[in-house]
């Protein structure tokens, strides 16, 4: 079995769109996929595209595109609303749930299709 894991790590999920390239152009795919953080990002991404080296490509575009205060825009408000424990996070979501709405190809786990042989 291939496994595909790839990790956390903010910007580090970038470089794993090289990753992909490089093992998509040798035709090798995963037969399943279990990431962390940005890595589950990047798993969510391509575990719903066909293994190919113009998906990859597509995720490195995505990275290429992004910037900080896009997916983590500062608030005032909500920091001083956690750091006084009235919220469980410092920067709010809305950046990151716009981010992986746009890209994504389903909204439940059911709606995936199998790419099993």
């Amino acid at each position: 079995m291939v496994a595909f894991v790839p990790s956390g790590g903010a910007s580090l999920g970038a470089i794993q769109a090289g990753m992909l390239r490089a093992l998509y152009e040798r035709e090798i795919a995963p037969e399943l996929i279990v990431g962390t953080s940005a890595g589950a990002v990047n798993g969510a991404y391509i575990a719903s595209r066909p293994p190919t080296p113009s998906t990859a490509e597509s995720l490195a575009e995505i990275w290429r595109s992004l910037r900080t205060f896009q997916i983590f825009p500062p608030n005032p408000a909500t920091a001083l609303m956690a750091l006084l424990g009235r919220r469980d996070h410092l920067i709010p979501p809305d950046g990151l749930k716009a981010l992986l709405a746009s890209h994504q190809q389903f909204k439940l786990l059911e709606d995936a299709r199998s790419r099993s042989t």
